[in-house]
């Protein structure tokens, strides 16, 4: 496999797992997250932006659930879906 290649893929799989710890941590489904921002795009997209940024940074995903949760950036409508 290309270098460029398999290194895109390993630091995707990075986010997602990143991503997967976060949703963990706020007690929602990554799987439903995922659709969620699918079907809904600007706020989620938004919020999953913003988890990407935070990765890249180095925040730990426990700083970012806990910064999520303190915010209020959880729609409520978003939580009802993407419940566990």
């Amino acid at each position: 496999m290309n270098p460029i290649l398999y290194t895109m893929k390993s630091k995707t799989q990075q986010f997602f797992q990143f991503e997967k710890h976060v949703c963990s941590f706020l007690g929602i489904d990554q799987c439903h997250f995922q659709i969620y921002t699918r079907h809904h795009k600007g706020y989620a997209l938004l919020l999953r932006n913003w988890i990407r940024e935070s990765h890249d940074e180095g925040m730990t995903a426990k700083e970012v659930a806990k910064t999520i949760k303190g915010s209020k950036l959880i729609k409520d409508e978003m939580v009802s879906f993407c419940l566990k």
